[in-house]
């Protein structure tokens, strides 16, 4: 707790930031690292659950975290710099942003990127720091079940907020960025498309971490900016893990039949770019995916065809949309 009061955290809503973004710095190609594997965290290649942060050891799990956010911190910016940024910005209605693509290989895995500008407000067409904070940062996995049409299962599998080992008071510093008031949790995602008879569901176990974060002041202020989210895959061995029998028998009791294990790893960055009346909620997030099967890369990856790319700019449209219903039944309740 003492830690706690030294660190002076200003009221989001109340911060003065730059009427403009900061430039993103120009980054050279990244390289992965982890401090516990050989392998990076945040990668395509799924992981196997040994990997996955200590239950039993504080310490190992502030390790991992730190790991995880140390590769992080320079992917995301790097990304947005070297991926092929599309010639003009797309539509993703009901959203009044445009949204901004780019896309490309970064070592030998297909990032897609998008970036969109929403104006922090309370009407159709956006949304609230407050609605975008509690709709992609709060309780993520059962909100994102609730505005993505094909997510159609969802299991908690562990949440390490529940151990009897979890600090909630924990900090991690990188670089200049602290990071607080961490959630973590490994979900079962279970997506449907139609036509069922044709396509198998696709199945994704999915390690995420979400924190608050801010740009370091002092040893003992920050100034909170903003939060993260990053989304790292797990997969399903055969034969089971010893050790994580129990978690291997779950999910496949949970996942319907014919189910194809896919797997995708994702950033996720939510930041405040200015105060005034019309401030600005910039919304970033980057993702490589393989849904397996017989789907072919090149369809995945297709616009025209409903890839990926496609699929990415759609989901701020859905979010917003889901945002503007939700906002609409607070108000009908208030009104009753």
């Amino acid at each position: 707790m003492e830690q706690s009061r030294k660190i002076r955290q200003r009221n989001v809503n109340n911060i003065k930031h730059p009427k403009q973004a900061l430039p993103i710095p120009q980054l050279e190609p990244h390289t992965y690292t982890s401090h516990l594997t050989t392998m990076p965290f945040i990668r395509l290649n799924p992981h196997p659950f040994k990997d996955l942060p200590s239950q039993t050891d504080p310490q190992a799990l502030k390790s991992s975290i730190h790991s995880i956010l140390n590769e992080a911190s320079p992917l995301l910016p790097n990304l947005q710099t070297s991926l092929q940024k599309d010639p003009k910005p797309r539509p993703s209605p009901p959203s009044t942003a445009q949204v901004t693509l780019s896309q490309g290989w970064a070592s030998d895995e297909f990032w897609v990127c998008r970036q969109s500008d929403h104006q922090d407000a309370t009407k159709d067409g956006t949304g609230s720091w407050r609605e975008f904070e509690d709709g992609l940062r709060h309780d993520h996995a059962e909100h994102e079940m609730e505005y993505t049409p094909s997510v159609t299962r969802l299991k908690q599998l562990l949440n390490w907020n529940k151990n009897d080992i979890w600090d909630s008071e924990m900090r991690v510093d990188v670089d200049q960025t602290r990071y607080w008031d961490f959630i973590v949790e490994l979900n079962l995602i279970v997506h449907t498309f139609h036509p069922q008879a044709l396509i198998r569901p696709r199945a994704f176990i999915s390690l995420t971490l979400s924190a608050a974060m801010g740009r370091i002041l002092s040893q003992d202020e920050v100034e909170p900016s903003g939060f993260i989210t990053v989304q790292i895959p797990f997969r399903l061995s055969d034969p089971k893990e010893p050790g994580h029998e129990q978690l291997c028998a779950e999910i496949r009791n949970f996942v319907p039949p014919r189910t194809i294990f896919a797997h995708y790893a994702s950033l996720e960055h939510v930041e405040l770019l200015a105060e005034s009346e019309d401030r600005t909620i910039r919304w970033t997030m980057a993702t490589t995916s393989e849904a397996g099967g017989k789907i072919p890369q090149w369809v995945q990856r297709n616009w025209t065809l409903g890839g990926v790319p496609k699929a990415v700019v759609a989901d701020v449209g859905l979010f917003i949309g889901w945002i503007m219903k939700r906002r609409g039944q607070r108000e009908g309740q208030l009104q009753e």
